[in-house]
């Protein structure tokens, strides 16, 4: 069985995948637009009008899932490393999910009510007192750096078997290409985290700062939906690996 050019080696789902499942699926719930169902047309709308960050919300949930069911799939480690990985991962998620929930839709409102195109809001708006932008944005930055920080990790460590895991040069090629991703977007979750609690200390610095921190997170955002960049490398890697089995 293969996933594309990768040899499938985790075929069976594992306890600890089931457990991650289920609290990637707890996540989202905790993600939902509103837990109870609106009893009234204003509360209707005023659902309708946090589609937009859910979907972005649920988008970067569904990537960080995606990213674990990958390495499942493809390496099918369950080794004591793995395990404790997969805890801290798990953890920090649920920590996570609720600054990024209310920093998106937060920054998602706000864009509807700039551009004009929000629905009326019936419901009094949650406050977001100034002193509290620089700590939110610097537990969203660190949640960002802690989740593909361990992803990068557990990728790290299916490199370093790839000699038991036999992975072909292709395989090796995708392997550290995550690793890659993982780090960037850990290196920029960290730097935006730090500056915002830089910001936080030196509120003189904060607007600059805040600035700084928005280019980041956008940074951030865009690594964690990137697709594969070297595609000539790639190809260089397929071709190679064909040859190779040609002339076995």
């Amino acid at each position: 069985m293969r996933d594309g050019d990768f040899r499938v080696r985790g075929k069976d789902i594992s306890r600890v995948e089931g457990l991650s499942d289920a609290v990637f699926g707890f996540a989202i719930t905790l993600l939902a637009i509103s837990l109870e169902v609106p009893q009234t047309s204003g509360e209707v709308l005023h659902a309708l009008r946090g589609v937009g960050s859910f979907a972005i919300t649920f988008l970067m949930l569904f990537s960080m899932w995606r990213t674990q069911f990958t390495f499942f799939r493809r390496y099918g480690i369950e080794d004591k490393k793995i395990v404790w990985l997969t805890g801290a991962l798990l953890f920090v998620l649920l920590l996570f999910i609720y600054p990024l929930k209310f920093i998106t839709g937060v920054m998602y409102e706000s864009l509807l009510a700039r551009i004009g195109l929000g629905l009326p809001d019936f419901h009094r708006s949650i406050p977001f007192p100034e002193r509290d932008i620089a700590p939110l944005f610097a537990a969203y930055g660190f949640g960002f750096a802690t989740v593909f920080g361990v992803f990068s990790l557990m990728y790290r460590h299916a490199y370093s078997l790839r000699e038991s895991l036999q992975l072909n040069d292709v395989e090796v090629f995708d392997t550290l290409e995550v690793i890659g991703s993982t780090t960037k977007v850990c290196l920029l979750g960290l730097a935006l985290g730090v500056t915002y609690s830089i910001a936080a200390v030196f509120p003189a610095y904060a607007v600059t700062l805040q600035n700084l921190g928005a280019v980041l997170m956008m940074a951030a955002v865009f690594f964690v939906f990137r697709q594969r960049g070297s595609h000539k490398k790639r190809r260089q890697a397929i071709r190679q690996q064909s040859a190779i089995g040609g002339e076995a």
